[in-house]
């Protein structure tokens, strides 16, 4: 009895205590301690979050990489360019979008791109051979922090067999597009926080010109909220996402993995997210060029009809940077003259003395230059009064010569000097453009075409 007395006294004795808490702290939704409950101990500081989403949901996941070329740079780029990619049994494609991407920027727009490789063989002495082919082919790239070749592990993957078969596509396809899913969601999730956007490839395309230069300029215009931005009119070629997004996107393509193919998914993916319409670039920045397809060597002749590549046979481009101290009209930058492509540079305020200056990466042995100046749309905008110079010896900014001389003068908006002695040509490093006149029109320079001199030319 005493016992039993002892127990009701302790229980009226916390049952006031109680009362007396929930009174001085005034507190509805406040209770007395539960001491079952598993997470008591957890809850030794006031006010810590047990679950919390931004960490425990919207992180990167915690997938196993290898690293097989590079490595990871210590600088966030503007973009970085995933591509997944597994051996084909009739065509190899990979080098020639490498090759694409790289021969398609500038210097500078070099410096602000990664491109992510992720090798989804299911054997790594696949993953090996092409590693090893990409590096003898792309060594450079590799050292200087462009390019990096990744994979992952077999037991990473879920389930790839016995899955259900969704639109009655065969278990080998339903298998196929599986691990397509898987292997584009591990490749999303590494490119997190790596770059401010990420831009999704297939391994089997070629890309415009200065391809980042437009793909920045749109992003720039955007006045609206967007989730994903598409540059080629195909599959999963050309799609633009935030980094913010990728997290949560590599979600998305594993927590349906085994329900449909992955641009179905990815269209579903903006939508989730409220963009209404998919936001496209025309014309198209990417064309397919595969026509062997990944899954069992199917001919697949699939071809963006969007897509423009309007390069002309107009000399041969030795690699260079392009200066100027003009004003510039809009997006037509002095680069777009120094890479060919369907751009030109367009300036404003035209004045005696300014000038239009490229600079070699290499001592160049000019043999013939043509310039053309003004367009069919804008006539007008020719340069009446210049002259053409070469230059030697590159002050150390690397965006100007020391001397230049003077080479002839343009004629009617043009400029042409066929056979340039040695004397005059040979190893220069600049070539510039100088106004002699003020102008009230525009000037658009549309074309600098340049022959070097081939080794058996004489003079």
């Amino acid at each position: 009895m005493r016992g039993s007395q002892v127990w009701k006294v302790l229980c009226a004795v916390c049952l006031s205590l109680c009362v007396t808490v929930l009174i001085i702290r005034g507190s509805a939704d406040d209770e007395c301690p539960d001491v079952t409950d598993p997470y008591l101990q957890r809850r030794d500081v006031e006010n810590v979050r047990l679950f919390d989403v931004n960490r425990d949901a919207l992180q990167s996941l915690d997938v196993p990489y290898k690293y097989l070329l590079g490595s990871p740079p210590g600088k966030k780029r503007f973009l970085s360019i995933g591509i997944s990619s597994v051996k084909r049994k009739k065509e190899n494609y990979l080098p020639t979008t490498l090759q694409s991407i790289f021969s398609h920027c500038s210097q500078n727009e070099l410096k602000e791109v990664l491109v992510v490789v992720y090798l989804a063989n299911t054997r790594h002495t696949d993953n090996s051979d092409t590693a090893r082919e990409i590096y003898e082919r792309f060594f450079s790239e590799i050292d200087a922090g462009h390019l990096l070749v990744i994979s992952s592990y077999k037991a990473a993957y879920p389930p790839l067999d016995g899955l259900k078969r969704n639109y009655n596509d065969s278990p080998q396809r339903v298998h196929f597009r599986s691990k397509q899913n898987v292997d584009y969601a591990f490749l999303v999730n590494f490119c997190a926080n790596i770059s401010r956007y990420y831009l999704m490839l297939e391994d089997d395309v070629t890309c415009s010109m200065n391809f980042l230069t437009h793909i920045k300029k749109y992003v720039k215009d955007q006045t609206r909220p967007w989730t994903t931005i598409t540059f080629s009119n195909l599959g999963y070629i050309g799609k633009l996402y935030h980094n913010e997004d990728l997290p949560t996107l590599a979600r998305f393509l594993l927590l349906f993995y085994d329900e449909m193919p992955c641009d179905w998914l990815l269209d579903h993916f903006y939508r989730s997210k409220a963009q209404a319409d998919i936001i496209r670039y025309k014309p198209s920045l990417f064309q397919h060029i595969g026509q062997f397809s990944s899954f069992q060597g199917t001919y697949n002749k699939l071809k963006d009809k969007d897509f423009v590549e309007r390069v002309e046979a107009y000399g041969d481009h030795p690699a260079a940077s392009c200066f100027t101290d003009m004003k510039v009209h809009r997006d037509n930058a002095p680069e777009n003259v120094c890479f060919p492509g369907p751009g030109f540079f367009w300036g404003m305020q035209i004045d005696s003395g300014n000038y239009f200056t490229m600079v070699f990466q290499r001592p160049t042995d000019i043999q013939k230059i043509r310039i053309v100046t003004g367009s069919v749309a804008h006539p007008k905008d020719v340069l009446r009064s210049g002259n053409v110079q070469v230059g030697r010896g590159k002050q150390q900014n690397n965006k100007n010569c020391k001397i230049f001389t003077e080479i002839g003068n343009f004629q009617n908006g043009t400029f042409t000097i066929d056979n340039i002695d040695r004397d005059t040509g040979g190893a220069v490093d600049c070539l510039k453009i100088q106004v002699s006149a003020p102008q009230a029109d525009w000037l658009i320079i549309q074309k600098v075409g340049i022959w070097v001199r081939k080794e058996n030319d004489t003079q």
